[in-house]
């Protein structure tokens, strides 16, 4: 297997600039803060970027633990990857990796200062320092089912692949919970009033009874039950906008991912009852 590392020190954007290093050695998967890459798609791992705390995530990106490590590791083999590309802080830092995946030996290593102008790397360094953010080198859509909660922004690039053509590709820009602008939490009742704001503004609506709210690992599911005020030409249609616009708002707003919304008309209000 073909192994690449980038080094750099954190913030002077190293995921940002990653794939300029993928495209111009026509590498498919990368290793990042824990997690193993596969052009838009996480296979393995568990992001650094999701720990409480900067040990928990050193530890994570280093895969010191076995189950983490073996996740990935396995992902790897039966994958049979020929070539790689590993980001690190340090020469240090990606021996460990390496040797936590059983990497013999590196093919070539690139320092952030070859491929990034010192005017990029202290921008990079002041957007970490003042704003907290960092880049993963994935899509916004596979991001949102990975890192539920957190701050994200996706961002374009236009870059050459090694063929010469080019190519768009997306980054997201995520908001970790151990930054030092602090962790931030949102409330049950903070999305219920979002909820009762949405349903307020819907005429078919005659009373909302109840909203429940689970809380699952990386999303939440959603149980509303509602009074619907009769109407002639009323269709499931209009109920399963009700849910598109929830579903929108919530994630707008909160960032939250929502699993399922689950909406029950318990009843059908008539002028006569």
């Amino acid at each position: 297997m073909k192994v690449i590392a980038l080094i750099g020190k954190s913030g002077t954007g190293k995921s940002y600039n990653a794939l300029k290093i993928t495209k111009k050695y026509g590498i498919e998967y990368l290793i990042d803060d824990g997690i193993l890459i596969y052009k838009n798609k996480i296979l393995a791992g568990i992001s650094a970027k999701k720990s409480k705390t900067k040990m928990e995530a050193v530890r994570r990106a280093i895969f010191e633990d076995d189950n983490h490590r073996d996740s990935v590791l396995k992902e790897i083999r039966n994958r049979k990857v020929d070539k790689l590309l590993i980001i690190g802080t340090s020469k240090k830092m990606i021996d460990k990796i390496a040797n936590r995946l059983e990497i013999q030996e590196l093919f070539k290593i690139v320092y952030i200062e070859e491929i990034s102008s010192m005017d990029d790397i202290n921008k990079a360094r002041e957007i970490r320092r003042t704003k907290g953010s960092h880049v993963v080198p994935i899509p916004s859509f596979e991001v949102k089912k990975h890192f539920s909660g957190l701050f994200r922004n996706p961002i374009k690039m236009l870059l050459k692949n090694k063929n010469e053509e080019v190519v768009e590709v997306e980054k997201t820009i995520v908001r970790p919970n151990f930054s030092y602008l602090g962790r931030y939490y949102i409330s049950q009742k903070a999305v219920k009033q979002i909820v009762k704001y949405e349903l307020s503004k819907e005429n078919l609506i005659y009373k909302l009874l109840k909203i429940q709210i689970n809380k699952n690992p990386n999303d939440v599911d959603l149980s509303i039950e509602l009074e619907l005020v009769y109407d002639k030409n009323f269709n499931i249609n209009k109920v399963k906008k009700i849910q598109m616009n929830i579903n929108d708002i919530l994630e707008k707003m909160t960032l939250i991912n929502i699993n399922s919304i689950n909406i029950d008309i318990v009843k059908i209000k008539t002028n006569n009852k």
